[in-house]
């Protein structure tokens, strides 16, 4: 599967691009994608997977996070509950330039902007505060819409309850790049629970085995084994806090077939062995 590039549509009587989704009507992006504009998500409750660039992390009751421009990632949506909704705000870079540069008032957001360019995930108490906010954005006209979303945006620049999403240096993906490594995260997703070879995903790509591990590794700075464990670590913390199953039966649905080559990852990636964090769970 190809990455989607893709094409936002502001309308010309619009600063923004503001959409709401629920259960019922979730956002049809299902792949790994990305675009020029910044982006805010805001997700009411649940819990869900962050794959941004090569990175993983989990989310738990909700999700309030900032991207900038074209950071390829998946999208952050998930169907825990009846009542969830995900509301998405998207602006552009002329956005800032013609607009708020304008405002010495604006200095803080401005600065917030210009020294995110990883992303910026917030903390489970800025996204309480900021709920209703989030929330009443579809029952606001244009005008209501701008003003609020300026209210938004100047309480993330002054949060101190904030951290980047990519600890590593953000990835300047070769465009020649990007279709290849979209097609292998999209790969280790669909495929995790199975063996997985460098050798079979070069084939696929048309690269032999050294070319594949090379390209890689400069574009995403992490080795591909490096990346499918950390992937796999995140699914298997996943099945033990949604699922009363053994270590065993978890190593092995997580594409493990060592449970001591699995516990030994499992503490590199988490900090403590599998007992302890069922332990911990518990």
């Amino acid at each position: 599967m190809k990455p989607s590039y893709e094409q936002i549509y502001l309308d010309q009587s619009k600063s923004l691009k503001i959409e709401s989704y629920t259960k019922d009507s979730l956002c049809n992006k299902v792949n790994w994608h990305l675009h020029p504009e910044y982006e805010i998500v805001f997700i009411r409750n649940g819990n869900g997977i962050i794959q941004v660039e090569s990175n993983i992390e989990k989310y738990q009751e909700g999700l309030l996070i900032f991207l900038g421009p074209n950071m390829p990632h998946m999208p952050f949506g998930n169907t825990d509950f009846e009542d969830n909704v995900e509301v998405v705000i998207q602006f552009n870079e002329s956005f800032i330039k013609e607009k708020l540069t304008h405002f010495p008032e604006f200095y803080s957001i401005l600065e917030f902007i210009r020294n995110s360019p990883k992303g910026c995930l917030f903390s489970k108490a800025t996204k309480e505060k900021l709920s209703a906010s989030f929330l009443k954005l579809s029952n606001q006209n244009n005008v209501e819409k701008l003003l609020n979303f300026m209210h938004i945006l100047y309480d993330l620049s002054v949060s101190n309850n904030r951290k980047p999403i990519v600890t590593s240096n953000h990835l300047e993906i070769d465009k020649t790049a990007l279709p290849r490594i979209s097609k292998v995260f999209d790969f280790v997703n669909k495929n995790y629970a199975k063996k997985i070879q460098s050798k079979t995903i070069a084939k696929q790509l048309g690269l032999t085995t050294n070319s594949f591990c090379r390209m890689f590794k400069s574009a995403t700075n992490k080795s591909f084994i490096s990346f499918l464990n950390e992937f796999r670590i995140k699914k298997a913390q996943e099945h033990f806090e949604n699922k009363n199953t053994s270590i065993s039966e978890v190593l092995y649905e997580c594409g493990f077939n060592d449970p001591s080559y699995f516990c030994k990852q499992f503490r590199k990636y988490t900090g403590v062995s599998p007992s302890m964090y069922i332990k911990e769970l518990n």
